[in-house]
C-alpha cells in the first residue's frame, strides 16, 4: 500500500511541533524555579547539552527524562501537555529553593546516608560504584559535597542495592527497604500471581 507523502509530512511536522512544545514546557518549568542549565541538569541528572537540545527541539525528551522532571519536581500526570504553567495557588511563580543553609544541609545528609549504606554493606567505594554503574569520582563529588545525588543515580543504587529513592534522597526510613520502585514494578508486570497477592492484602487493609 502506498503511503501518501504528504501525510508523512504532515505527521513529521507533527511531532517536530510536539518536542518544541515540550522543550518550551520543560524551558518555562527551569525558569520559574530560577535554575540555570547546569542546576536543572544536576537535579534530573541528564548533561546540560542533553538538556539544551531538548529545549531547543533538537532532540527528543523521552518518557524518562519527562517521569523524572515530574518526580523531581512533584509535578502531576497532566505536564508538559497542560496549559496551566507551574505556579502556587495564588498565581505566583515556583520559587521553592532552598536556602544556603538548607541546601548544604540536605547535601551533607544525602552524603552521611550514602556512606552508611556503604558500611551497611561491607564494601569499598570502589566496589560501591561497580556494583551501581556509577563511577567512584562522581559517588566522591557526592560524599565531598561537590555534586547533588540526582533521582537518576539513586535509582541506580536502588536497582542495585535494593535501597529506596525516598530513604536516599529524603531520610525516609520507612521507605528505605523494599522499595516499590522500577525493579519492584518491572517484577509484578511479569508475575500477575504476584500482583494478585498485593492486591488482595491492600483489599485487606482497606477493609
Amino acid at each position: 500500500m502506498d503511503i501518501d507523502p504528504e501525510a508523512k509530512t504532515s505527521e513529521k511536522d507533527h511531532t517536530d511541533i510536539l518536542e518544541k512544545d515540550i522543550g518550551k514546557a520543560i524551558t518555562i518549568l527551569r525558569k520559574s524555579y530560577q535554575l540555570s542549565i547546569s542546576a536543572f541538569s544536576m537535579r534530573t541528572g541528564y548533561s546540560r547539552v542533553h538538556i539544551s537540545e531538548v529545549e531547543s527541539g533538537k532532540r527528543k525528551a523521552t518518557d524518562e527524562l519527562v517521569s523524572i522532571i515530574r518526580n523531581v519536581f512533584h509535578l502531576d500526570s497532566s505536564w508538559p501537555f497542560s496549559e496551566e504553567q507551574p505556579g502556587d495557588p495564588d498565581g505566583n511563580k515556583l520559587h521553592h529553593e532552598f536556602s544556603e543553609q538548607e541546601e548544604l544541609s540536605s547535601i551533607e545528609a544525602v552524603a552521611e546516608r550514602l556512606i552508611a549504606l556503604r558500611k551497611e554493606l561491607h564494601i569499598n567505594q570502589k566496589d560501591f560504584a561497580k556494583l551501581t554503574g556509577i563511577s567512584v569520582a562522581i559517588i566522591e563529588d557526592v560524599v565531598y559535597g561537590r555534586r547533588k545525588l540526582t533521582l537518576r543515580m539513586a535509582q541506580r543504587i536502588e536497582d542495585a542495592c535494593g535501597i529506596g529513592t525516598e530513604w536516599l534522597l529524603h531520610g525516609d526510613e520507612d521507605a528505605k527497604y523494599n522499595p516499590c520502585g522500577q525493579r519492584m514494578t518491572s517484577f509484578l508486570k511479569k508475575h500477575p500471581e504476584a500482583r494478585k497477592i498485593v492486591w488482595e492484602m491492600m483489599e485487606r487493609e482497606d477493609d
